[in-house]
């Protein structure tokens, strides 16, 4: 058979939808209101309770797609579906479609010899930032050029394979910042995300953060904070006072800002770790292959 080869040509990034004559628009948006109030009948609510207003091209990017020489122009787009006063109730939803609007494909354009997506490029600049979300902490600067931001629960596993891998990277990274995101109360990760905060911006904050990283779970009892704080003080003997004092004390500090910070992570769609931006693109879960070549473009 035949090999078919995809070349993907990404033209006007960034360039204002609404001066692209090639994508139809109206009709793009109408087959998307369509779509949702088919979904919304189907689950038995009020079909008109999304409308034309309630659905906003947010940006559109085109790229042309060679298919046995023949060219497909095809187009990324990005859209919210406003269903209710608040942010967080608005959804994001993002497309490849055509020119006419009426056509979406339902999956990847795909290098049939290597398996890679050949839109991915095109998907990275439609999702791409203008900066990365503000919160972390700096944890590291290096000669390379692309700003990394890492949002992690420190006994995540894949969270763990990610701190070990960015580090390995400083030579490509400019800026590395940290956030934590303890997804389970009872696991020690509060602790260890105190610990973390009240070290920010001292010497021993890198310190503090490899220990929060390698600290063996296997090692913790039932109250899993105040092993951890037992822990850290039998390494740093850091504090003379009880792990409970201590607890109390970081709690008493901490806990507002971080209770702000997980909101702001949430605001940003985190809902699991590891969660990294490079140079505002975000990347789901610990995916080396996306990081890796997101650097790479970036030095």
């Amino acid at each position: 058979m035949k090999k078919v080869l995809f070349i993907l040509l990404i033209v006007m990034l960034g360039y204002p939808a609404n001066l692209m004559a090639g994508l139809q628009e109206e009709k793009l948006v109408g087959n998307v209101l369509l779509r949702f109030q088919g979904i919304i009948a189907e689950k038995g609510g009020d079909p008109d309770s999304v409308t034309r207003e309630s659905i906003v091209l947010e940006r559109s990017i085109p790229f042309e797609v060679n298919v046995s020489g023949h060219s497909l122009t095809m187009y990324a787009v990005r859209m919210v579906v406003m269903s209710g006063p608040e942010k967080g109730q608005n959804q994001p939803v993002t497309l490849i479609v055509d020119e006419t609007g009426s056509i979406q494909l339902d999956g990847v354009f795909a290098d049939l010899s290597t398996g890679r997506s050949i839109h991915q490029q095109v998907m990275d600049e439609l999702a791409r930032l203008e900066e990365n979300p503000p919160v972390g902490d700096l944890l590291l600067k290096g000669p390379g050029q692309a700003d990394v931001l890492f949002l992690s629960d420190p006994f995540c596993p894949y969270c763990r394979h990610a701190y070990d891998f960015l580090l390995d990277q400083q030579n490509r990274i400019s800026e590395l910042k940290i956030a934590h995101f303890p997804l389970n109360p009872d696991s020690g990760a509060v602790a260890l995300t105190f610990l973390m905060m009240e070290h920010k911006g001292k010497d021993s904050f890198r310190d503090v953060v490899d220990f929060a990283y390698t600290i063996d779970r296997a090692l913790l009892t039932d109250n899993a904070d105040l092993s951890v704080i037992r822990i850290y003080n039998e390494e740093f003997e850091a504090y003379t006072r009880t792990p409970e004092e201590m607890f109390d004390y970081l709690q008493e500090k901490h806990q507002g800002n971080l209770l702000v910070q997980m909101e702001q992570m949430r605001g940003i769609g985190l809902s699991g770790t590891p969660l990294i931006f490079v140079d505002g693109i975000r990347v789901e879960g610990f995916n080396r292959d996306r990081v890796e070549n997101l650097l790479d473009k970036a030095n």
